[in-house]
């Protein structure tokens, strides 16, 4: 006695394909997820090689200034068209660094009734680290549209 016919095989492979398919679309995302989530400010991204030369940080407030972040294949993944509309971001670089592990900490962020004052502080390597230069950036994500102050 046959429990499966030719018939019955072709249906359940076309069903088990159908339910990879919805399980693979269902569990990808067209943003990725920050390095750090808190209920003010997400830090999005963090790289040892993708900043400046020298230190510094930039506000991001303006839909036009946005436009460099969503041209950046690097952070392009971390952020949405409309983002802009809802947040501000700050750009952190800090400068050639002689080795990896250098990172940064948000502080503090503090929502005030007419702006955000944000506690930035860099953290130098502990441990074993590469000897090789390194120009660490870093993409932060502030859930308000009032004026940034960095302190």
């Amino acid at each position: 006695m046959k429990i499966f016919t030719n018939k019955h095989y072709n249906l359940f492979m076309k069903k088990y394909s159908l339910l990879l398919i919805v399980l693979v679309l269902a569990s990808c995302s067209s943003t990725k997820k920050p390095i750090e989530s808190k209920p003010l400010y997400d830090v999005l991204f963090g790289s040892d090689y993708g900043g400046g030369s020298f230190q510094f940080y930039e506000i991001i407030s303006e839909e036009n200034e946005f436009q460099m972040l969503l041209g950046d294949d690097m952070i392009k993944p971390y952020v949405k068209k409309d983002d802009i509309k809802t947040s501000n971001f700050i750009l952190v670089n800090l400068g050639e660094k002689p080795s990896g592990g250098y990172t940064i900490k948000v502080e503090k962020v503090k929502l005030l009734k007419d702006k955000v004052e944000v506690t930035i502080k860099e953290i130098p390597p502990s441990g074993m680290v590469t000897s090789v230069m390194t120009k660490p950036c870093y993409v932060i994500r502030i859930k308000s549209k009032k004026p940034i102050e960095i302190k």
